[in-house]
Parts: structure tokens; sequence; C-alpha cells
């Protein structure tokens, strides 16, 4: 069964659902031309077309089913890129800071490897210049003329002071050195990790929007083909209608039956009297509805919300009940068709169509339970 598909008056039908109807009547080996000469459709052919209508809801409740599963898969999939494009970004610039911090410490080294060069250069000299011999020696001339004893060790105390400072100093500026050696290289090994992290960040936001490219067009290509069960549907159940109203029309035309013949004119025996009829059972009360269940506003959808229709199309009530559905589902339990039946009792069928097709049996409107 399902409840045709409505969008706030008549179903708008395509060329594409009124050929499909044709295949469908005609595989049923019946012409849907009005008026078509030939032997009403029987109630095989009928009950074959319901059954199509049938199938095709049932396709058209999993469509939409695995639609939504793609829109969920998609929503996942592109918060996934999303999360892995702030990963890139975030890689690119721990790359960037990286270049810019090693550029620091490479000059940094630079600058002190040139100073240390500088101290040594001095300590050289001045060793050079006060150990040599030569003449010119500001350390030698010192001592020379020197007054006394005293005063040349003190001036030669003062010298060494001044020695032993400056290779202080040289050396100091060599540990310098080193230390912005060590750092150039560290900050050299920050570049290349962070390039390393750019370029796996780079694979994985790559690896994340192909994911979400693929979940995109799976859903387009759920969504053609639900666009296609849901004009099979529309086509099936106006194969029902249609072969219904001719097997009526039919019905309308035939002869009326000859009379019978009055039977031999003879004394009957008296008969027993018969007891009278017992009167009918009433129909069981209908259960309540579930709660959380909006009927109502289903019935609005599909009916305009009047619970005793009969539009004549093959659907009755306020949820628009197929005979076939209504009947499988316990509905003659309480009336004929839906149309007679109370609102809580057409209600108390939808709750076990629910149950047993889910909301796509109602492939517009279902949405609202």
């Amino acid at each position: 069964m399902q409840e045709p598909t409505r969008a706030g008056g008549p179903r708008a039908r395509s060329w594409t659902g009124r050929l499909a109807a044709v295949a469908i009547a005609g595989t049923l080996g019946w012409s849907l031309a009005p008026g078509a000469a030939g032997a009403a459709p029987s109630d095989e052919q009928v009950s074959a077309a319901q059954q199509a209508a049938d199938a095709a809801a049932a396709q058209v409740g999993q469509a939409l089913t695995e639609l939504g599963d793609a829109q969920a898969a998609i929503t996942a999939a592109e918060s996934a890129a999303a999360t892995a494009r702030a990963r890139y970004d975030e890689g690119l610039s721990g790359q960037r800071a990286a270049q810019d911090a090693a550029a620091t410490a490479a000059g940094a080294a630079q600058q002190a490897e040139q100073e240390a060069a500088v101290a040594r250069g001095a300590v050289a000299d001045f060793a050079r210049d006060s150990y040599m011999g030569t003449t010119t020696s500001p350390g030698l001339q010192a001592l020379l003329t020197a007054d006394d004893p005293a005063q040349v060790l003190e001036r030669a105390a003062l010298l060494d002071a001044v020695g032993r400072s400056r290779s202080a100093v040289a050396d100091r500026l060599t540990d310098t050195q080193q230390q912005a050696a060590d750092a150039a290289a560290a900050a050299e090994s920050a570049v290349a990790e962070a390039a390393d992290l750019a370029q796996r960040a780079a694979a994985d936001l790559a690896a994340a929007e192909r994911q979400a490219q693929e979940a995109r067009r799976q859903a387009a290509e759920l969504a053609a083909r639900q666009a296609a069960v849901q004009a099979e549907l529309a086509a099936a159940r106006d194969a029902v209608v249609a072969l219904q109203a001719e097997q009526a029309r039919k019905a309308e035309q035939a002869p009326p039956p000859a009379p019978a013949s009055p039977p031999p004119s003879t004394r009957p025996a008296p008969a027993a009297s018969a007891p009278a009829p017992a009167p009918a059972a009433p129909a069981p009360a209908a259960p309540p509805p579930a709660a959380g269940n909006d009927w109502d506003a289903v019935a609005r959808c599909e009916s305009g919300g009047n619970w005793s229709i009969n539009t004549g199309n093959g659907y009755y009530g306020g949820l628009q009940f197929s005979q076939s559905t209504w009947a499988a589902y316990g509905g003659t339990a309480y009336a004929s068709r839906a149309d007679l039946a109370s609102r809580e009792q057409q209600i108390a069928v939808g709750e076990e169509v629910l149950a047993g097709q889910g909301a796509g049996a109602w492939p517009t409107c279902g949405k609202l339970l």
C-alpha cells in the first residue's frame, strides 16, 4: 500500500508517469484507453496492479532511507574535510614560522662566528706582539722601561692579566658561536619536521575532499533514483485507479440478468419457522493512538483532514488507504472501507502500517510522523 503522494492538491501526473502507467497496464494485458473494447479487467489484474504499486511504494521508502543516509554521509565527510583544512592551514603556518626561526638562528650563528673570529685574532695578535721579542712590542717596552725589578714584576703581572682577559673573551665568544650553531641546526630540523607535517596534512586534506566529493556524487545518484521510483509509484497507482474505474464502468454497462423461470406450482410443505438472526456484533474498539505520532498532520497532508473522504481514486479515508492495505492490516475488522471507519480506527490501522512498512508508506506526508 502506500498512500498517494500529494502536494497541496491533486497529484500532478508527468508524461513519464503516464507512459509508465501504460506500460504497467500493457504488462497486465489491458488497455488504459477509455471505452476500449474488451472484457472488464479481472480481479486478478487489479490485484496484480495493486501489488506493483505496493512494490513501488516499498522502493520509494527504501530510496528515501538511503538518501537520508547519504545526506548524513555528506555532512560527516564535509566536517572531516573542514577539520583537515584547518590542520593543513595550521601546518603551513607552522612551516612558515619554523623557516623564519631558522633564518634568524642562522643569522645569529653567522654573527657569533664573526665575533669569535675577531676575538681569537685579537688574542693571537697580543701573543705575537708580547712574546715574539720584537722591539716594537708594547709589552716589552713596558718591561724594559721599568725603573726597578718591582716595577718589572708589576708590569709583567698586568700584561699577563690582559692576556688572560682576552683569552677568556675569545673562549666565551667561541662558546656563544657553538650555541648559535646548535640553535641553527635545531631550527633547520624544526623546518624539516614542519614540512613533513604540512605534507601529511595536505595528503589528509586531499583524501577528505575526495571522500566528500564521492558522498555528494552518491547522494545525487540516489536522489535521481528516488525521483524515478516516485514516478513509478505514481504510475502504478494511476494504473490501479484506472483498472478499478474500468471494472466499475463495465459492471454498470453489463445487461441485467434474465429473470428466472417460475418454479412449478406445488404446495410447499410447511417449514419450521427459522429463528431470528442474531444482532451483528459491534466493531471492536480501536486502541488509543501511540504517543508522538501526529496522524492529524498526515491526514491534513493526504486528504485535507477529511477522515471520511472517498475521492473515487481507489484510496479512502483521512490517511488514504488502498482497499488491499486496509484489509491486509486488519481494517475490515472495523469497517469495509477506511472512509467508513472512525478517525481512531483509521489511526489504529495506520499504526500497524507504520510498524510494518515505516513512514515511507506515505512517501511525502509520512515525514510528518
